[in-house]
């Protein structure tokens, strides 16, 4: 984490530094914000099977910072959403999968630290559309559950990883004023795939397994949970579509 950040205010750091050198509007601030629709948050926890939790679309804002070097852009990209789930699907294996509520809501904190390169493409108009391609990392949080799914517990561990991310993205912006612009965008962001130690919920899982009825034999399924020393969860994707204000200074 401590590297990703070094990494990144070196970076800023050389964005902002040619203000001092520079008259002319070559550096910008971006705020926006819009409409996350992410996939399905899949794993494997090791000894229970396959789980899905489904996932709404939430609002995503972005601040961000870059330098025009004619029609070519360098931008550091901040970007944070909130995704809830109110479901879970587990299917164990050789059985068929089973889907149950989850009250309250599981939430995922995402935050995105992203450096992007943009190729603009200027018209006789107050329009010009863009392109461009990003790498950086994100944060992903969720708080441990315990959901009963057939009658038996599936304990989620507690997820707090940093993940590398690439984005591509494309747009259009309007001229406003001379320093403003309206931009409108989408945007594509793949999330890496990570494994998370779930022994630490071992003593959750093996508490509630006595009785468990569901999912074929319940109780066997969360006994193997717990004793499970690793949960793998696939790479993710999200379509972002937002909009908001360029200013040049």
């Amino acid at each position: 984490m401590k590297k990703y950040l070094v990494t990144l205010s070196l970076v800023l750091g050389s964005l902002i530094s040619p203000i001092y050198a520079e008259d002319s509007k070559s550096l910008y601030l971006s705020i926006g914000g819009g409409i996350n629709s992410i996939n399905e948050i899949e794993g494997d926890l090791d000894g229970t099977g396959g789980v899905s939790f489904d996932t709404d679309s939430p609002f995503q804002y972005s601040l961000a910072i870059g330098k025009e070097f004619n029609y070519w852009r360098l931008e550091f990209n901040y970007s944070a959403s909130t995704v809830s789930s109110d479901s879970i699907t587990v299917t164990p294996q050789g059985q068929n999968p089973v889907t149950a509520n989850i009250t309250p809501d599981s939430e995922a904190d995402i935050k995105s630290y992203m450096l992007y390169g943009y190729k603009d493409f200027p018209s006789d108009t107050k329009f010009s559309t863009y392109l461009g391609a990003g790498l950086g990392f994100s944060t992903f949080e969720i708080a441990a559950a315990n959901p009963i799914v057939g009658g038996a517990n599936v304990p989620i561990p507690a997820i707090d990883e940093q993940l590398f991310t690439f984005g591509l993205k494309g747009g259009v912006e309007y001229e406003v004023a001379k320093s403003t612009s309206l931009f409108a965008e989408v945007a594509y962001l793949n999330y890496a795939e990570f494994s998370v130690d779930t022994s630490v919920v071992g003593d959750a899982a093996a508490a509630g397994a006595g009785g468990g009825a569901g999912l074929g034999d319940g109780g066997d399924a969360a006994a193997a949970a717990a004793a499970a020393a690793e949960s793998d969860f696939d790479s993710n994707n999200s379509f972002v579509v937002s909009t908001g204000l360029r200013f040049r200074f």
